[in-house]
Formats: structure tokens, sequence, C-alpha cells
């Protein structure tokens, strides 16, 4: 289990590392939107590439800080409910609903994603509009990011056992993990 638990600390600590710094993404969102407004309004400039720049960001951000809010034990639950389980329940029913629902929507997404990606990536997709960015590297995001949260679904598996093996503490009634 020791094994384990050591990759599943490389997996949180990967996801953490990813999502802190695509968390800088929502500055570089933020200064980009104030550079179309400023160029739209005081200048009568308009920019496809500004405003797609402005989405793909925050596809990314949303992408990339899922499998940190994962392992941050931060994604909604019922939490009128959850909190107050047992921790040896909500750890039973964390492992079940990753190994029945997280994990085989990942990977089918995953899929989906990649085959998308392809198609897109073969025919050079890019915007309709004028000006506007290439398509192919955000779609190529889409099954890297569920990738990433699969690995920290995994990750979770293992420390929710961890926990009702006793080789990790229970938390406490009304903590997560």
């Amino acid at each position: 289990m020791t094994v384990l638990l050591r990759i599943a600390a490389f997996i949180d600590a990967l996801n953490a590392a990813i999502g802190r710094a695509t968390a800088w993404l929502i500055l570089l969102c933020t200064l980009i939107s104030g550079l179309t407004a400023t160029l739209r309004y005081a200048f009568d400039i308009g920019s496809n590439a500004l405003l797609e720049a402005q989405w793909f960001l925050f596809g990314l951000v949303f992408l990339f800080c899922a499998a940190w809010t994962l392992g941050d034990n931060g994604h909604v639950r019922i939490d009128i409910l959850h909190a107050r389980l047992a921790p040896r329940t909500r750890a039973w029913i964390e492992i079940f609903g990753s190994l029945l629902f997280l994990l085989p929507v990942c990977l089918l997404i995953m899929v989906d994603a990649w085959n998308f990606f392809l198609i897109a990536y073969q025919t050079d997709e890019a915007s309709p509009n004028p000006g506007g960015l290439l398509w192919w590297p955000l779609k190529l995001a889409i099954p890297v990011a569920f990738g990433l949260l699969s690995l920290q679904g995994v990750a979770e598996i293992i420390k929710n056992i961890a926990m009702l093996t006793g080789d990790r503490p229970l938390p406490t009634r009304s903590g997560g993990h």
C-alpha cells in the first residue's frame, strides 16, 4: 500500500502543480478581456483572435483545474447527506462512485475527444471567423485533461482504500480526506 500511496501523492502533486499553473490563465484572460474592450471602444478595433483566446483560456482553466479540484476534495456533492455519513461509508461511496461513474465517463470522453482532436488536427481545423485561431490545439486539451482527471480518480480510490485498510487515517466526521 505504501507504493500505491506514493503514486497517489505523485498524482496529487502533478495535478496540483498543473492546476496552480493553469489558474494563472485567469489573469491572462482578464488582461486580454481588458485589451479587447479597450481596442474595441477606444480605437474601434475588433479582434476575433482576442475574443477566441479568452474563450480558449477559460476552457483550459476549466479543463485543467478539474483534477486539482477533485484532489482537493472540492467537487460538488450532496453535502447535506455526505457530511452526515460515517467516514468509512463516505470512503466506500467515493470508491464505487469513482469506479462506476468517474472513470468510465472519463475514459469515454478521452476516447471520443481523441478522435475529435485527430480529425481537427488532420484537417488543420481553425475558426471560421476572419483572423480566428486554430482549434485543434484546444481540442487536444480535452483528452489530456480527462486523462489527468482519470489519474486523480485513481489516486482518490487509492487514498480511500488506504483509509479503509487503516493505512491512512480516517477523516473526521465532517471533514473530507
